[in-house]
């Protein structure tokens, strides 16, 4: 009877992937990095610290929080700090990433660089308890 389960389940498995139903679920690559505060994902690329209307943001703080839930940007607000934030609507990597494949992003004020495998066609975020911060990269 075991054996049954262990191979019907399998079965699903290879069902969903071949099928391509749930292919955005699982990410190819998820790149972990540690922000105390708010996180800004620039869109376009972009070195200024300044909040422009399409940027993504992950906040932490109540004001910036506010501005997420107030629709003012696109973005998630981690209303309790021992738990994971919503993921981020999925965006084309394309949107965020410069020439050398690396995405502009801020913590707080301080500016950080990350980039995802080559390949990569649409990225997610969120954040969570212990500073976390995650990127998501799918192709």
């Amino acid at each position: 009877m075991k054996k049954q389960l262990s191979t019907l389940s399998l079965a699903a498995v290879i069902v969903v992937v071949s099928t391509g139903h749930g292919a955005s679920v699982y990410a190819d690559e998820t790149l972990t990095d540690r922000c105390s505060g708010d996180v800004v994902i620039k869109v376009p690329y972009a070195d200024g610290p300044s909040l422009d209307d399409k940027d993504i943001v992950l906040a932490r703080s109540e004001s910036m929080c506010r501005l997420v839930e107030d629709s003012a940007f696109r973005g998630v607000c981690q209303k309790n700090a021992k738990k994971n934030s919503a993921l981020t609507a999925t965006i084309p990597y394309s949107s965020i990433k410069n020439s050398d494949r690396r995405f502009r992003w801020f913590c707080g004020k301080t500016a950080e660089r990350s980039r995802c495998e080559e390949g990569t066609k649409q990225v997610r975020f969120l954040i969570g308890p212990d500073r976390l911060f995650r990127t998501q990269c799918l192709k």
